[in-house]
């Protein structure tokens, strides 16, 4: 298993534990999406393989912080790196 693919696991990992914490169906996480259904099913069980954008999505819709692991390994202070350019841009491409 790749870096990538270990990372994805974690991730799909994090996401259906959010889930379940808050009752959330794969129908419903599709609608706050605003995917078909089957993708979310697809993106879940690794069928597909998704890009930054989708998942980016995936934890927009379940109110998670797509960048928070991130952000404290690499910087230590969440606050700053939130303010840079890039991250704005990403927020508003979700």
């Amino acid at each position: 298993m790749t870096a990538i693919d270990k990372i994805g696991s974690a991730f799909l990992r994090r996401i259906l534990l959010r889930m379940k914490e808050l009752g959330v169906s794969q129908t419903e996480l599709a609608k706050r999406m605003q995917v078909s259904r089957p993708y979310v099913t697809k993106v879940l069980s690794r069928d597909v393989n998704f890009s930054f954008r989708t998942a980016a999505k995936l934890a927009n819709a379940l109110k998670m912080d797509f960048f928070h692991e991130l952000r404290e390994r690499e910087t230590g202070d969440a606050a700053a790196l939130d303010q840079t350019p890039v991250t704005a841009k990403l927020r508003k491409m979700v």
